[in-house]
């Protein structure tokens, strides 16, 4: 059982950056957050801060939940070259889209091992002291349904806005979807060498030759 501390109706900011963030999940999701839970401080490292994760119920417009964590961008990532002259973004937060079937509420538990991952991800960049970006495989070695996750765009929204919240003119937080993924999928990602990660990529998004999109399945499931 994850140690919680009380989960909440309202969230409560704790600096600009982080209503920045609320701000912006709000806007593209025009709706509040059905409620929201944290970690307790007393069990992540000291130099840790908590992470909040947001609970957006199904609408109409986007009928499957979306988990959203405020918090994991507070840990500035090492610099990270990811080709042609460009760098990663320093600052990530993360969002995991979860089929509406899934029963999710302040009374259920079940739901939370998908919520364990979220935040298990959210924490990998800071415990590892890496900077890790879309596309990236993390393999959490956990037992169960999934072993670990994938960062994807969340291409299932109409706007690309989601993915940068901007905190000032120049400055923006990355927010990446994190995908549970199977041993079977990331054992096949693996033999497939250099193309693997596309071909994993493509499970969920799946593109035509233009690379347009034709259809996905970014839903997770317990």
């Amino acid at each position: 059982m994850l140690d919680l501390d009380e989960k909440e109706a309202v969230f409560k900011a704790r600096n600009k950056k982080h209503q920045k963030l609320y701000d912006h999940y709000v806007e593209n999701f025009k709706q509040k957050p059905f409620f929201c839970l944290r970690l307790k401080k007393n069990v992540l490292s000291d130099e840790m801060k908590p992470v909040t994760t947001l609970v957006f119920e199904p609408t109409e417009d986007m009928p499957f939940w979306k988990l959203c964590t405020i918090g994991a961008s507070d840990y500035l990532m090492p610099e990270r070259d990811i080709g042609g002259g460009r760098k990663a973004n320093q600052r990530n937060e993360y969002m995991m889209l979860i089929g509406p079937e899934v029963e999710i509420s302040q009374e259920k538990t079940e739901w939370l091992s998908l919520n364990s991952l979220l935040w298990a991800t959210a924490e990998c960049a800071f415990n590892a002291k890496e900077n890790i970006t879309v596309s990236d495989t993390i393999d959490m070695r956990s037992k169960g349904k999934y072993c670990g996750t994938v960062l994807l765009l969340p291409e299932i929204f109409k706007s690309p806005s989601i993915v940068k919240c901007f905190v000032s003119k120049h400055k923006f937080i990355s927010i990446f979807q994190v995908m549970p993924i199977t041993r079977k999928l990331l054992i096949k990602k693996l033999k497939k060498g250099t193309n693997g990660i596309y071909w994993l990529m493509e499970q969920f998004y799946t593109h035509d030759d233009d690379y347009k999109l034709i259809s996905s399945k970014p839903f997770a499931t317990l």
